[in-house]
Order: structure tokens, then sequence, then C-alpha cells
């Protein structure tokens, strides 16, 4: 959304304290709220309160394609907000940020005595007000760092505060939800832990308000249009290679984890179940803070394209291992290690739709693609993460996975679920890295566009 930026005022730029560093990553502990919560627990909610997980998926489908919709626009709502001595990104995250608290709470609030019209469109309402907000919500945050700072080491925590503050509330759910989910009512259950945790992430923004600031000025671009983005990915290879590949990323197992470890893990082991839940939500929550140190030394002695390929080939392995495997505590090893492959993945994606960019460049000579791709890319992985979330409960709708607390399952449902868990993320997974296999930027024929490209730049300046 920026590509230049002017200082505020005449003085040197201000350097950031931890209290500004932490107020940032507050905020997003505070998005983490509603996107940990839907993430790890909403599939299972709504299924308990007797939902058809045919009818939860559709739910999840369409909400997160609105949300797709909503970002294409949300950018301009940003941009067109007008800034006061507040700055206006920290202002926005607060103006929609609340009213996210709101959403999420709501979500949870289905009345369970109701009749199944009133909670099915409960959550289609709450759900699709919850994906609004978000998105709204979400461009300014992301904004807000290049706006409190230009010091590449200053933006790099940052994003660590931003990193670690999500993954924390992650870690705060798991303790508080995943060793009861299911053994209580959700009706009961839910409700007042959300609601608490909803009022402390109204707080958090608050706190991202009083502790941050705005110090730059960020230009808009030019708009971007969404045909033109699309033509720009159709007609660059390297980017719609990655979006192909980011597009095929489906893995449904962290959204219906308590549901998997009671039905297909700890039969005839009840004694299992809480910790048996309690551990797959753990391994999916702390993948990313694994991974993430570790993964600028795989690109750089990999490459990007086959650290890719190779997280790929884990998520395949470890899910299929997960099909056989008799043991509940060896069939969580591998959801960890699917988890993990998931992760190595994630660090390329961004890295690779922008060595797209020069790759266009150099076959095309055409320039300034940048918001083009970066919307392009961004639409994919919105669709495939409405994939992703319709994914757990068409699987459970598929094997005729009944709704309902501790409703009697089919004999069949355990092996049925444990097939789909294990064979839709190998299958997909497998059709993801297929695509990159064909990316046509390796890291040598990388350094050879940069050099070429360096080449052009100066004989066009010496022409100028």
């Amino acid at each position: 959304m920026s590509s230049s930026t002017t200082v505020q005022g005449t003085s040197a730029p201000k350097k950031l304290s931890w209290l500004n560093i932490i107020g940032y990553g507050m905020g997003d502990a505070s998005n983490n709220v509603g996107w940990q919560m839907m993430n790890m627990f909403l599939t299972t909610y709504y299924i308990y309160m007797g939902i058809n997980p045919a009818v939860v998926a559709a739910i999840f489908l369409g909400a997160r394609l609105f949300q797709a919709v909503v970002y294409l626009f949300a950018g301009n709502v940003t941009d067109s907000f007008q800034p006061n001595k507040n700055g206006k990104f920290r202002r926005l995250v607060v103006i929609f940020g609340l009213p996210l608290m709101v959403s999420v709470t709501l979500m949870y609030t289905i009345p369970s005595g109701s009749s199944m019209t009133i909670k099915i469109w409960w959550a289609i309402i709450t759900y699709l007000l919850y994906q609004l907000f978000g998105a709204l919500g979400g461009v300014p945050y992301g904004a807000l760092l290049g706006a409190m700072s230009q010091d590449a080491n200053e933006r790099q925590k940052l994003s660590s505060s931003r990193m670690f503050a999500s993954a924390a509330v992650g870690v705060i759910f798991t303790f508080t939800l995943a060793t009861r989910v299911n053994s209580m009512d959700p009706s009961k259950l839910f409700l007042p832990v959300v609601s608490v945790f909803c009022v402390l992430g109204a707080l958090g923004y608050l706190f991202l308000y009083k502790t941050t600031f705005e110090q730059f000025t960020v230009q808009p671009e030019a708009k971007v249009s969404t045909l033109h983005s699309l033509k720009v990915m159709v007609r660059n290879k390297a980017l719609f290679l990655v979006c192909l590949g980011a597009l095929f990323m489906t893995n449904p197992v962290s959204s219906i984890a308590p549901i998997v470890a009671k039905e297909a893990l700890t039969v005839g082991q009840p004694q299992l179940t809480t910790q048996i839940t309690f551990a797959l939500t753990l391994v999916s929550v702390l993948a990313g803070v694994i991974v993430t140190p570790f993964s600028p030394l795989i690109v750089r002695k990999l490459g990007k394209k086959t650290t890719w390929i190779l997280g790929c080939a884990i998520v395949i392995v470890s899910s299929l291992c997960f099909i056989f495997v008799g043991n509940a505590w060896l069939a969580v090893l591998f959801i960890a290690f699917n988890s993990i492959g998931v992760q190595i993945i994630n660090p390329c994606v961004w890295a690779m739709q922008a060595d797209s960019v020069q790759y266009y460049e150099y076959t095309t000579g055409v320039k300034n693609t940048e918001g083009a791709a970066m919307a392009a890319l961004s639409f994919s992985r919105q669709v495939g993460g409405a994939i992703n979330s319709w994914a757990g409960p068409a699987i459970l709708g598929f094997i005729g996975y009944q709704s309902g607390m501790n409703v009697a399952q089919d004999a069949s449902v355990q092996t049925s679920m444990r097939w789909s868990v294990g064979l839709v993320p190998s299958v997909i997974f497998a059709i993801s890295a297929i695509f990159i296999f064909f990316y046509p930027i390796t890291e040598k024929k990388f350094k050879e566009i940069t050099e070429t490209l360096k080449q052009r730049h100066a004989e066009e300046a010496g022409r100028s």
C-alpha cells in the first residue's frame, strides 16, 4: 500500500522504546483473541451446539470469501481516512478493533435453547461481522509498522513482538480451553472465557493507541484494480505458480483438533482425551515459534524453492504416517511435524512473490508491478484460507459425523476420520509441491536476474 514515506516535522526520527515495541505487539495479541479462537475452537463449538458439519463448512467458506472481497477495498478505506495529530493507523485499529471484540463475543453466545434456524443465522451474521471488522482493522495495523519506523532493525523488533504476542495468546487459549472443550457444555464453557479475553483484547487495542506513535506519513500508491492484478498474475509465470502453490495449502487438522482427539485418537481410552486434545492444540500453536528462528538458515542453505518443497514433503510424510499409527501420542508427534512442515513454507511465500516481480521485469521489461503482485498473492491466500476453513467441517460432514455434544458416532467414523485427516493434506500439499517444482527462479537464476536488472538500470540512468 505504500511506496514512499516522509518524516513528520523537521526533527530526526524518534527511536522506538521497548514500550513502543511491546505496545505494537499487544495489538496483534488482541487480533489473535479472535483469530486463535476461530482457528482452534469455532468449528468444535458450532458442531457441539448441534449445527450440521456441512452447514458449518458452508458458513466458513462463504464468510472467508466475503473477507477476501473486503480486503480488496480495505486498503482504500485506510488510504482515504484523514490523519490528525494522533496519526491515523492506530486510530483505525481502535475504531475497528473494539467492535471486532464485540463480534467475537457474539460468535460464542448462540442461544442454546433456540431453534436450529436461529442458531445458524446467529452463526452466519456474527461470523460475517468478525470477518468484516477483521479485514478493515488488519490493514491499518499492518501499515502502522511502516509509519512507526523506517529502520530495518526496529522493524524486525516490531515484527518479532507481533509474532510472539500472537503465539502467547495461542498458548494461553490452549491452557484455558483445550483441556475442557471435550468435557463441558459448550454453551457454558466458552462465553465466560471469551468475554474476559475480549475485554482484555479491547484494553490491548487501547494500550497500543497509548504507547505507539506515527512519525512517518505513508504516501499511498496509485490504486491497483483487481483486473490488473489478475492480468499480472497470469502473465507472470513465477507469480502465477506462487499463487497456485499458496492456494493449495489446505491443512484441516487444527480447526477440528478437539474432535480428532476425541473421535479418532482416544476411542476406548477416554482418560486420555483431555491430554491429547491439549497436546494437539499446543503443537499447532508452537510450530511457528519453533521454526521461525531457523527459517533464514534453512532458506540460505537450500534456497526458497527447495525449502518450499521440503515443507510439503514433511507434511505429506507426517500426514500419511498419522493414518497408520495406533498410539495416540505418536499421532500427536506426526501432527507436530505436519505443522512444522507448513511453517517451513510460510516465510518463502512472500519472498518468492517479491522475486517474481523482478523476474517479470527481467522477462518483459515491465516495471512497477509490486502492487499488482501483492494484491494477486493476497487474494490467492484469502481464497486459500477460505478453502482451509471449509475443509475441516466439510470432512466431518462427508464421513457422516453427527453434530452435538457427546453424540454416539458410527463405528466407521474413527477410521474415516484418520484417513481423511491424513489424505487431504497429503494430496493438497503434493499438488502445491508440483506447482513449485516448475517455479522458474532458482537462487542461481535470481542472482543472474539481479545482475542483469542492475546493468539495465545503470544504462537507463546513463541515457537519461
